[in-house]
This record gives C-alpha cells, structure tokens and sequence, in this order.
C-alpha cells in the first residue's frame, strides 16, 4: 500500500507541476503576441500615370505595397488609401526618362514615395507605423 500511495503523491506532484507550467507558457506566449508583426498591404489596382512632361505620352505601370506594423497600420493606410494613391501618382507623374532607367533612379523613387506616404500618415498620428514600401512591378511604356 505505501508505494501505492508514494505513486499517487508522485502523481499529484506532476499534476500541479503542470498546472504551474501551463499558465506560465501561455503568458510568454501573450507577451509574443503583443509584437507588432509587419503586415502587407497592396494598392490596388496598380498605379498608372503617364509621366515625363511635354513630348510624346510616356506610361508607367507600378504596383505597389505598404509594409505597416500591425492591425493599427494597416487599418491607417486603408483609411487613408485616397489620399495615398493620389500623392504616389503625384509623385509618379513628374518623373523623367533619367529617373526611370536606373535602379538608382529608381530606389530614389521608392524612398521619396516613402517619405510621401509617411508624411501622411504622420498628419494624423504622431506614429506613422510605416515600415517600408515596396514596388513589385515596376513597368514603364514608352
């Protein structure tokens, strides 16, 4: 009978070893959901402007994606999406050949279209939560 008993306190002793485990793990793992995770958000459809001044009509054709830190981002980007797309085509619009044929040309692009869209977003919010913006298809039509 003692080692029946001897079993059963052994027993009980893994049960509230658990029962203290458990809660533990998912408190860490409440801590790692309170991490702003980054969250793409395209703009749609993709933006087309012509570009390059008098002369012969130039288009582009550039699909674009935000990268914002969590829901709140996201949800500021989509609430200021009109106002996004009209700085970006902006932007777009004023751009030259020399601009567009180089990466260079173009990485400087992407940074002021950065710079753009997070003075926006910095209007309402002292924090933007913009994290970066991509350009997945970039095509120009000359």
């Amino acid at each position: 009978m003692k080692s029946g008993l001897g079993q059963h306190k052994q027993m009980l002793l893994l049960v509230l070893l658990i029962a203290l485990i458990v809660p533990l793990r998912s408190l860490a793992g409440e801590e790692d959901s309170t991490v702003q995770q980054s969250i793409y958000v395209a703009i749609e459809p993709a933006l087309v402007t012509n570009y390059g001044g008098p002369g012969r009509l130039r288009y582009m054709s550039v699909d674009v994606s935000l990268r914002v830190s969590g829901i709140e981002g996201e949800e500021s980007v989509k609430h200021h999406m009109p106002y996004i797309k009209d700085a970006i085509l902006n932007l777009f619009a004023i751009q030259t050949n020399a601009t567009l044929d180089t990466a260079k040309g173009k990485e400087t692009l992407r940074k002021e279209t950065f710079e753009a869209v997070e003075s926006i977003l910095l209007e309402e919010k002292e924090k933007s939560l913009l994290e970066d913006i991509l350009f997945t298809s970039f095509v120009v039509y000359r």
